[in-house]
Parts: structure tokens; sequence; C-alpha cells
């Protein structure tokens, strides 16, 4: 399904946060401030939570030549006992406060997560963990606060890139601990890092947990296609060798419009994991590619080949993101009868997309739009057209062009 791009497609507004330097509470809504987030209808909404008295320390300051936002929250005299706080101690003060129901969702969505990972570090069950540094009451307001600036910019939708990850040790309540954390680790598992190079802390846990939370995990790591209308630097209080800033560009999703832009592709390292299998039976690849893709792989694939002595074999092969180069492996050497696999790495090229959910007729299904030199090109999602298919005992080409027809007239 082919056609001219315009503005009928759905736009969303969203907010892309790029860790130049690192990524933390105060880094983000320092950058949604710098965005054009009001100061003082954040301070507002965050008045209604039931804390102990606090300021704003609110200031331009400059990284590195670049110009930011440092925000930050001081709290006065905080209680020994409230810097040790559990999920329900936090869950109760949101709930208690007058934000906006949505706000106090995404703000209780993000500790729950938080307290998800720290369960799982200390071996204990979410209802017993216990905060420490994320506690505090300026961890509390930082996270309220992101999720009031966020709502005050009307964002729908957050991407983010991937993180950048410091070396050496870091002092926490329980010790000295390897960078990152553990926290912060478990909240980063299957989101896309790089060795940043810095001895230090880049990514501090609640940095980690509003975009962990915030940003699916299938989309982070890329950049959005977005007509940028605002853009702004948040400041962090290190100062490494590369600016320790977080910058956030917000705008409405697409790049393309009626003008006809140019095709918006996104790049990215994959690894490509290979194997020669010859004494498998065929039925048992079946669950094995099953197994592969949980693994977290983007796509599996099987190929007739020759091996020596005109041996028929089959080539198992599997594209997966870079961070997931272990588990893939494992699950191929765990799942079939092959004694290694090869990897590579490669760099692979796809067209920016969005997917919207239409009603039709015959029932709700995906849709993937990508544009290509300034034509749309939409796909139905193959899992909704065949459970149609299905529901009404009706051949699944039959079901496909009712589709393609009612959504070619929208």
């Amino acid at each position: 399904m082919r056609g001219r791009v315009s503005a009928s497609l759905e736009r969303v507004k969203v907010a892309y946060f790029e860790m130049i330097g690192g990524a933390s509470g105060n880094m983000l809504l320092g950058a949604l401030i710098d965005a054009g987030a009001d100061v003082a209808a954040i301070e507002r909404a965050l008045r209604t939570i039931p804390l102990q008295p606090w300021t704003v320390e609110h200031r331009r300051v400059e990284k590195l030549g670049i110009a930011a936002t440092y925000f930050d929250f001081v709290i006065s005299a905080e209680p020994v006992e409230h810097r040790s706080r559990n999920l329900s101690d936090i869950l109760a003060l949101l709930d208690e406060s007058g934000l906006a129901p949505k706000t106090k969702a995404d703000a209780a969505a993000i500790y729950t997560r938080l307290g998800e990972a720290e369960a799982k570090v200390h071996g204990s069950t979410i209802e017993r963990i216990h905060f420490h540094e994320v506690g505090a009451a300026d961890a509390i307001l930082d996270v309220a606060g992101i999720c009031v600036a966020l709502d005050l910019l009307e964002v729908e939708r957050s991407y983010c890139s991937p993180f950048p990850l410091g070396r050496g040790t870091v002092s926490i309540h329980h010790g000295v601990y390897p960078n990152p954390p553990p926290a912060t680790a478990e909240l980063l598992r299957g989101m896309p890092t790089y060795d940043a190079g810095i001895e230090g802390e880049t990514v501090t846990p609640t940095g980690a947990a509003v975009l962990a939370t915030l940003v699916p995990e299938a989309e982070a790591g890329l950049r959005p296609a977005l007509r940028a209308e605002r853009v702004g630097y948040g400041a962090g209080r290190s100062d490494f060798k590369i600016p320790n800033v977080l910058r956030v560009s917000i705008g409405p999703s697409g790049a393309i419009g009626d003008a006809a832009p140019p095709t918006t592709s996104l790049s990215s390292d994959v690894v490509v994991l290979e194997t020669n299998i010859d004494d498998m039976s065929p039925q048992h690849f079946e669950l094995a590619i099953e197994r592969v893709l949980e693994a977290g792989a983007f796509d599996v694939w099987l190929a007739p080949v020759t091996m020596k002595k005109m041996r028929p074999a089959v080539l198992f092969g599997a594209v997966a993101p870079l961070e997931r180069e272990a588990e893939v492996a494992h699950a191929m050497l765990a799942q079939t009868s092959t004694l290694g696999v090869r990897v590579r790495r490669e760099r692979r090229h796809t067209l920016a997309r969005e997917i919207e959910t239409i009603a039709t007729p015959l029932g709700s299904v995906r849709v993937k739009t990508v544009a290509v030199d300034g034509l749309a090109r939409r796909t139905l999602e193959y899992d909704d057209v065949a459970r149609i298919a299905r529901e009404l005992g009706r051949p699944i080409a039959e079901v496909v062009a009712r589709l393609e027809e009612h959504i070619s007239h929208l």
C-alpha cells in the first residue's frame, strides 16, 4: 500500500533524550525546563506532595562550552528515617498529593520499576525493599517533577539514545560497588549501552529508572523521526572530559509531510550470529527459532548449505542488537545440536516507522507506516490479520484485500 504522505497520518508529540554526558533525575528535569516547561507550574504541583520544606536551585551553567540549565532541590533537614522509604511509603506520598492522575500514574510506574530492580538485586520482594538515595525527598521530587514537565509540554511518547556508562566504582549506601551499581545495571537490562570512557557515575539509578520506564525497550537507542520545535539542555553536577549534559528535543513525530522530504532512515550496529547444522531433526528448529527470538534476536533464518564431503546442512542465522549477543548465542547453543556459533558485527540502516492501531469493519488492526522519498508505505501487522481470518473463518488473502481497501481510503 503506497500513497503520497499527507497530514492525515497520525502525529504525536515526542521527546528524544540524548545522553551526551549521562542521565540523572536533575539532568532530565533541567533539560525539560530548558526546553520550556514552566518552572512555576512545576513547583506548584510538587508543593502538593507532603514532604518536609524544600527550595530549588535553578541557574544557567556552562559545561565545556554548552549552556545548560542546572535545576536541583534543596531539602531542609530531612530526617534520616525518611531517606529509607519503601515503595508503599512513596506511593502513599504520591497518592496524597494534588498531582494530576496521569502524573501520579507515571511517577508510580517509575518507582515500581525501580523497586522491582532493587528487589531482584537484593534477593528480596518489592514490598520489603527499602530505597535509600532514591527514596530521599529530592529523588521523589525529581521523578514527579519530570512527569509534571512532560505533561506540561504535552509529550505523548519518549525515546532515548544509548546509555553512556562510566568506569571504576561508585560509593552508595551499601558500600563501594562496580560502576554501574547493581540496581542501575538491572534497570538497564535490555537497553543499549556503551563505554563512555569516563571514570565516574554517568547514569544514576533515578535517571535509569525514568528512561527505562518511559521509553519502550524496542525503541531505546533509536533516534525518532520528529520535527524538533523545542531543544533543551540539562546539566549534571559532575565535570567530565565530555559535557555533563543531557539534551532533549521535542516536537511532532515524523519528519515527513506534504512537502515530500527525503527518506528518513536510522542506522545502528548489530551482530550477526550463524552456525552450520547437519545432525538435527528439522522439526526441532521450530522451537529453536522461538527461543532465539525470545532471547532478543531481531530476526532468525534457515538456509540450505553444503558442507565438506558434500554433506547437506542447514545454516541457522540470527541478527540481534549488540547488547543481546551473549543471550542469543547461548540460546542457539542450548536449543540446537551445534558446538559453536560464529559472530560478526555489521551495520544496518532501517526506515523510521510509526505503528498505529486502526479500527476497521473487520476489527482493529495494527498498521506500520514508513516514508520513502515522500511516499507512504503501509504494511498490515500479520498477527492481527491472521487473528481476524481465524475469527471470521475466512481465507487470509480475502481478509488482506478487504483491510487494504479500507485503509487505502483513510
